[in-house]
């Protein structure tokens, strides 16, 4: 049985199944490997997006309870017995000790006493009023630095590498490089040379931002651990495919060889060993639509072996056939590996010429028709039959559609029956121009 089975499909054709088998395990395994790691590394995203952007709530929230908390500071202060007496006595040096111990500014009469944190900053301010008329502002301000942000921090849960920054107008103005760009309508951002997923809530204050972000870098390493136990798995199940893959490259390099037999016989002619009808068909719709695209040519070339009949009649169907496969081996050897012959029906037989214009469908012919003309074929009693054929030629653009190309070349090549045979007729688009080779230059197509 084994020495049947080597001699039927030989080793190589073995050892060509098992690598197929191997490949399209492979390629198996490392789609499903790339698919399940695409889709941890999403999830892994998204959770980490989720989790950023919990955080910038909750330091939003948190900056919002400050604010109140500091407008709540101001009217105490406002209200406080110590600030109302200093202010009904003008007493500057009483003013100036409460606006430093409160980091306050107060506004007495026009005359501004105590300084206020620098630039950003939030401030809240509140008017003391006597008699309807207001006679005093204070506003108690908070600097936006890392050590408001520190605070935000402190009230927030946050993964390991996480951390936030304040950003406005689309710049880092704490937590980060100050000063560096950071669009907040983006999930990603760079800062320096680093980059982050990240995620943005407003805080309500002239344009100002907290940013919750982590190094890319940091959410990706998340799964590092799970890919190392995918790809751990993926290899083990790639060894294991190696080794399944000679055991069933014997049914395999059986089923692919019916398949290949089975392909070759429904696009080859028996008698011809040509292509058939179908393929023809198929290729040249395949050919002009390829060149419909690209803008180039096709040429079709069909051919009818002359006085055919004749030839039947005397010397036989025997030597018909013979003849007939002796002028598609002359057609097989004539034409370039691109180009496609095969038996059109009957004694015709035609060739689809890829990138070929009129001339070169023309020259073709020619070529054809004197290699044709020079055949000699031994019927059964031993005489030599000599064999013509007569040839048509078009070419797409000239003729625009696949059935107008097929009759542009049939026309023609019964022009060529009709004006003596055993010569090439080309179609054009509004005339018919014939050359034959007996003598005779090829006339201009």
């Amino acid at each position: 049985m084994e020495r049947r089975f080597r001699s039927r499909y030989g080793r190589m054709a073995v050892m060509r199944a098992a690598l197929l088998v191997f490949v399209l395990a492979g390629a198996l395994i490392g789609a499903v490997v790339f698919t399940l790691d695409l889709n941890a590394r999403r999830s892994n995203h998204q959770q980490a997006a989720t989790e950023l952007a919990s955080m910038a709530r909750v330091s939003a929230s948190t900056f919002s309870t400050m604010r109140a908390n500091l407008r709540a500071r101001v009217g105490e202060l406002a209200a406080s017995a110590p600030l109302q007496q200093a202010v009904l006595e003008r007493n500057t040096a009483r003013l100036r000790s409460i606006a430093r111990s409160h980091n306050a500014l107060i506004v007495l009469h026009g005359h501004a006493v105590g300084t206020l944190p620098a630039e950003p900053r939030i401030a809240a301010t509140a008017t003391m009023a006597s008699g309807g008329r207001v006679v005093a502002r204070v506003t108690v301000a908070v600097q936006m630095d890392r050590s408001l942000l520190a605070v935000l921090a402190s009230a927030t849960p946050m993964p390991k590498h996480a951390a936030l920054v304040l950003v406005q107008h689309g710049r880092v103005i704490a937590g980060g490089p100050v000063g560096a760009r950071a669009e907040t309508g983006h999930h990603r951002i760079e800062l320096g040379s680093v980059a982050f997923e990240a995620r943005a809530a407003k805080l309500g204050v002239a344009g100002t931002s907290v940013m919750a972000l982590e190094p890319v870098s940091a959410v990706d390493a998340r799964v590092n651990d799970y890919r190392r136990k995918l790809l751990f798995a993926a290899a083990l199940t790639l060894a294991l495919a190696a080794g399944l893959a000679t055991r069933i490259a014997r049914p395999v390099a059986r089923v692919l060889g019916d398949i290949a037999r089975l392909t070759r016989q429904a696009q080859t002619d028996g008698m011809t060993n040509l292509a058939n009808r179908r393929a023809l068909d198929e290729r040249l719709d395949l050919e002009v639509d390829h060149a419909r695209r690209l803008g180039t040519h096709v040429g079709f070339v069909i051919a009818d072996i002359d006085n055919f009949k004749s030839i039947n009649d005397r010397y036989g169907h025997q030597t018909g056939d013979e003849v007939l496969r002796a002028v598609a081996r002359v057609f097989a050897d004539a034409v370039r590996e691109l180009d496609l012959p095969g038996r059109y029906g009957g004694e015709e037989i035609a060739v689809v010429l890829p990138g070929t214009n009129l001339a070169g469908a023309r020259n073709t012919a020619e070529r054809i028709r004197k290699l044709v003309d020079d055949l000699r074929v031994t019927s059964s009693d031993g005489e030599l039959v000599r064999v013509t054929a007569s040839f048509g030629a078009a070419c797409f653009p000239t003729h625009e559609t696949v059935e107008g190309l097929v009759s542009a070349a049939d026309e023609s090549l019964y022009e060529a029956k009709r004006t003596g045979k055993n010569r090439v007729v080309t179609a054009t688009a509004k005339k018919k121009s014939a050359s034959r080779s007996v003598g005779d230059a090829p006339a201009p197509a």
